[in-house]
């Protein structure tokens, strides 16, 4: 992920799967429609965005008020068991799809120093609770208004440890059950 604010701003990010044979980049320059595309064997494919149906206000009412019925009636048949298992799988996926390398490089500045100062200080209280925080640099500049940074990260997700993890939740005997009681509503 890269993103430079000078006169003009330009971000762009990308990501890739098996030694970049699968990609997908985005890139955003300001006065441009954003740019989509999914790369397989270098072969460039662009995205293009299909626009919605306009409906009209009273289709949408209706779905609405059906959803918020559908809810209510699940909502009770979640118990402890459920919700643990759920916490569990969240929480291991996140520490699995975490990036294990990262960088970040940010200077910055506001009109007014005071606004600069208290970035500052939000800053100075964070950055002692993020793990390897030697790769973080941050640079305040208080006499010009300024944007400036640049973000690396570098991870790896490996889609059959999240199948497990998940073939993992889905057989405990909580959510089993909770899935036989919404089969039966």
């Amino acid at each position: 992920m890269n993103g430079i604010k000078k006169e003009r701003y330009f971000f762009s990010f990308s990501m890739s799967w098996l030694w970049k044979i699968f990609s997908i980049v985005i890139n955003k320059e300001e006065n441009q429609k954003i740019d989509n595309s999914i790369i397989i064997f270098g072969l460039r494919v662009p995205i293009t965005h299909f626009e919605k149906r306009k409906r009209s206000k009273a289709k949408d009412l209706e779905k609405q008020e059906k959803k918020e019925k559908d809810y209510t009636k699940y909502f009770s048949l979640f118990n402890q068991s459920f919700l643990e298992q759920s916490v569990i799988l969240i929480r291991r996926s996140f520490k699995h799809i975490l990036p294990i390398k990262y960088q970040c490089c940010l200077l910055y500045g506001f009109q007014d120093p005071a606004d600069t100062g208290i970035l500052t200080g939000f800053f100075a209280m964070v950055l002692p609770y993020i793990p390897d925080n030697d790769s973080v640099k941050i640079q305040p500049v208080f006499d010009k208004e300024i944007i400036q940074g640049k973000v690396i990260f570098k991870g790896r997700i490996i889609l059959a440890v999240l199948i497990y993890y998940f073939l993992q939740f889905y057989f405990s005997r909580g959510v089993r059950q909770t899935i036989k009681k919404i089969r039966k509503k």
